[in-house]
């Protein structure tokens, strides 16, 4: 018999999404939620982090399909004049291969997606979800949505701009038409045993959406000749208790020749009164560490914790699919690590109008420029 996830990536191809049956047990409640997404950041060796992160070398474009937010277009209700360059031309929030770069966006919220699972025999009413972005811009998703910012003065994202997004009477589907696209990262997260969605006249997998902020990460690093030093960061507004569990770091290093070699770290804890110590020594890779098959052991391994942290098996598989160009095969050093839920909570608030068991991991990405040689 042909099992499911070969007959889900099919589907997924020619544009039609189809549910089957799981071996995996769902909880009791009669709507489950899954959501994954990822947080990026560039950190200089020496531990600074970057802005202009709307502004990127390399760049896998969404779907034409999908839509955006320009707060900008809020100017003639009395906002300042937005931000431009040098030439007059406007510096955009979104992520973009071309044009300026701004000084001000650090983080880039990446393709959170959210899938939904319905107990076998449960009828769902349409309901409503809505999610927040604390100091920052939700500008890209689908299907569309009303989007909302508040406390942006046209200039400088900051924590006090909080952006939304509401997705009103979503409807959930056994089968659906799903729009035509050749975009692999559009493509990949579709191979997910989740019933499909409709919200108005648009279907799809999953709800989408992203978004560009002006945030720190959650861990501060340092790269030294021998070692990368991991630290805790220096503030932790979003910790309400003790502590916070990190889990392993993973640190990568990915060479042009397409060979690689990873480290993981013993499990890490986020502590409210230690901000900015030190979580972790990793020492650097010498050239023995570094082998053709270090990338797909690094899958197995980033799999097993996504499944850990509560994500099904296809949905991981899905995850890591995404990012298989830009985050496994393009050259450089990185690092990755689980988000913990009340940086989530707090950040990024998601609110389900209908009874639900709720699960979303999001994963921490940090690209660490390495010194060039003379």
């Amino acid at each position: 018999m042909m099992r499911f996830m070969s007959v889900c990536a099919l589907a997924a191809g020619l544009g039609v999404a189809s549910t089957a049956a799981r071996t995996t047990t769902h909880p009791s409640a009669p709507l489950v939620v899954h959501e994954w997404g990822t947080i990026t950041t560039n950190h200089l060796a020496n531990g600074a982090q970057l802005g202009g992160l709307n502004r990127v070398t390399f760049y896998e474009p969404l779907a034409d399909f999908v839509h955006r937010f320009d707060p900008f277009g809020a100017e003639a209700a009395g906002f300042p004049a937005p931000l431009t360059d040098t030439a007059g031309r406007r510096i955009p929030l979104q992520k973009t291969p071309i044009g300026p770069a701004r000084a001000d966006i650090t983080m880039r919220l990446e393709t959170p997606v959210i899938y939904f699972h319905p107990a076998p025999g449960a009828s769902i009413a349409p309901f409503d979800v809505s999610v927040q972005f604390r100091g920052g811009v939700l500008n890209e998703f689908y299907p569309n949505a009303p989007g909302s910012v508040n406390g942006w003065n046209g200039i400088h994202l900051s924590d006090s701009v909080v952006s939304s997004l509401k997705w009103s009477a979503v409807t959930l589907r056994d089968h659906a038409a799903l729009p035509a696209t050749t975009s692999r990262v559009w493509l990949a997260p579709r191979a997910v045993a989740s019933s499909p969605v409709q919200i108005g006249g648009e279907t799809e997998q999953y709800i989408f959406y992203r978004g560009t902020a002006n945030l720190p990460a959650l861990l501060q690093t340092q790269l030294t000749e021998r070692e990368l030093v991991l630290r805790s960061p220096k503030a932790m507004p979003w910790l309400t208790s003790a502590s916070a569990p990190l889990g392993e770091v993973w640190v990568v290093d990915v060479r042009p020749n397409h060979t690689a070699a990873f480290r993981t770290t013993g499990s890490l804890t986020l502590t409210a009164r230690d901000t900015s110590q030190v979580l972790a020594h990793v020492a650097g890779f010498a050239a023995r560490d570094y082998s053709t098959d270090a990338l797909s052991q690094l899958r197995t391994s980033m799999h097993a914790a996504l499944v850990s942290h509560g994500l099904f098996d296809d949905e991981a598989g899905a995850m890591l699919e995404t990012w298989k160009e830009s985050y496994f095969e393009r050259p450089g050093l990185r690092v990755f690590y689980i988000v913990p839920k009340q940086w989530t909570t707090y950040y990024l608030p998601l609110r389900i109008g209908t009874p639900n068991s709720l699960t979303r991991v999001i994963v921490g990405r940090i690209d660490i420029q390495t010194p060039v040689g003379p």
